[in-house]
């Protein structure tokens, strides 16, 4: 009991608090083909007072490192960006944001070298179970809803009164502990919370120049502008590329997976060998009907 109360009193604090931290285990299979194609990565939702932000932590100390490297060659004048990122950036690059306290939800991803940010015009309609369990130290109950064309059953406290969660779900009268699809492809739980002061972005100014691979201002557009996009960039996933390097006097260097290429040619070549890779690799996505 006493130790029950301490939690309470941890979580009340934190609540109080300007910023806090949710940790979540997001496990997914990206290749509906491949039982075992079964991945993990750490997800952050950070909460403020007017609103959530859901992202991979590996994409952002990624992005980080990218970020840092082109202030700096910006900053010594040079005429020629050279970018270089592996592949150990994490598998989600996409970002969730919602804004208190009406929970509107935007979405925030690329599309080839393009960023979207999507208003999302659905909500999940939960239906909440009798049902309840501990997992950990949480008291939770049982709530099911039919989002983007998945079931999910999501377990939520009241012991942390914040009606917020992973991804793209909010609604429910208590943190959401964990949640998962019906077929088990994909999982979020909660693994950790914290007080932290403030989120970095890694958002740039590249005073005007149109570089590659990194984070623009996103693209105002609603979520049926934004799965018209998909599709296009399944039919063509190098067309921005392609676009980019047409235009007179455009020099691109890049830096795949440890090798550096500069030729037009070879680079769309192997950003479309690589994409279409990727696309067939990940056909087993979190929003079945985006």
């Amino acid at each position: 009991m006493k130790k029950l109360s301490l939690l309470l009193v941890f979580f009340g604090l934190m609540v109080s608090a300007q910023n806090n931290r949710a940790i979540y285990e997001y496990r997914f299979r990206p290749d509906s083909t491949k039982t075992d194609s079964l991945k993990t990565e750490w997800m952050y939702l950070d909460i403020s007072k007017n609103g959530s932000k859901y992202y991979s932590k590996k994409a952002f100390e990624s992005d980080s490192i990218v970020a840092e490297s082109i202030k700096k060659q910006m900053a010594s004048g040079s005429r020629n960006v050279a970018i270089s990122r592996q592949r150990d950036g994490g598998e989600i690059n996409y970002e969730v944001e919602k804004s208190y306290p009406g929970y509107q939800t935007y979405l925030t991803a690329s599309i080839g070298n393009d960023r979207y940010r999507v208003a999302e015009d659905r909500k999940p309609e939960w239906k909440i179970e009798p049902e309840k369990k501990k997992i950990g130290e949480f008291s939770v109950q049982k709530a099911t809803t039919d989002f983007a064309g998945r079931t999910w059953e999501a377990w939520f406290t009241t012991d942390v009164p914040i009606q917020d969660g992973p991804y793209k779900f909010s609604g429910l009268p208590g943190l959401i502990v964990s949640v998962a699809d019906k077929s088990g492809s994909h999982s979020m739980e909660l693994k950790g919370l914290k007080k932290i002061l403030h989120t970095s972005s890694t958002e740039i100014d590249t005073q005007g120049r149109d570089i590659p691979m990194i984070k623009k201002k996103p693209i105002e557009v609603n979520r049926l502008q934004y799965a018209k996009q998909l599709k296009q960039h399944e039919n063509d996933p190098v067309q921005g590329m392609r676009e980019l390097l047409s235009r007179p006097n455009s020099k691109v260097k890049i830096n795949m997976n440890g090798k550096e290429i500069s030729n037009s040619a070879e680079i769309l070549r192997s950003m479309e060998r690589n994409a279409r890779d990727e696309i067939a690799r990940n056909n087993n996505k979190i929003e079945l009907k985006p």
